[in-house]
Order: C-alpha cells, then structure tokens, then sequence
C-alpha cells in the first residue's frame, strides 16, 4: 500500500478587501466621532454616555486586532493591524494580537460598565 504525502498546507489567497477594511474603518470613525461628540471631561471615569461609548471604542479595537490575527489576508486594514504587532510590538510577533485584544477588550469593558454605573 502506498501512502501518498500530505500536501503543505498553502497559503491563504492574499485580498485587497477594499469593501471590507472600509467598513472597519468606519465602524471606528463612527465611534470616535460619538466620543468626541459627547459630553466629555477630563478626570476620573463616571457614569455618562462618553464613558460608554469610550468603552464600546477600545473593545471594538481589540475585536479588530482579534480579526487581524485570524483574517489579515482578507483586507488591507487588517494588514496594517498584524503589521504593527509584528514590527512595532516587543517581542515582535504576530501573536501581540491577543494581547493587544485581551488589554483593549478589558479596559473597554471595565470602561462600559463604569459607564453604565455597574462599578
């Protein structure tokens, strides 16, 4: 009986993902925008909308640093992100996603529920 060899495993189809990286990009322009547009003041983080919507912006970063790791060859925005996790992260790896997504998602959502007050 013979056994042909496994394949390697090919590199996914690298996408310019216009559409898509347009959508992400506006997604946080959008959020930064309601940031900007309410209520803000400096000093400890309260209960307001501002704070809400400040949580709601770091926790869709860290979704988006996520999605880099997993769909970078989808859009270049994606790209972008791996690119800064592998060349402007220490240690320089791709896998500074995670942590990039962990920091974001748990500041955001300490951010969100002190904004609604919960905290």
């Amino acid at each position: 009986m013979q056994v042909t060899p496994v394949p390697p495993s090919s590199p996914p189809n690298i996408e310019r993902g216009l559409g898509l990286s347009i959508g992400l990009i506006a997604i946080l322009l959008a959020l930064f925008l309601a940031v900007m547009f309410t209520d803000s003041q400096v000093g400890p983080a309260k209960p307001s909308p501002n704070t809400v919507l400040g949580g709601l912006l770091l926790i869709a970063w860290g979704c988006m640093f996520l999605a880099a790791y997993y769909y970078s060859h989808k859009s270049f925005f994606l790209r972008g992100l791996i690119w800064v996790c592998e060349h402007f992260s220490h240690p320089a790896h791709r896998k500074m996603a995670f942590f990039y997504f962990a920091l974001t998602a748990g500041i955001g959502g300490m951010a969100v529920l002190t904004g609604l007050g919960l905290i």
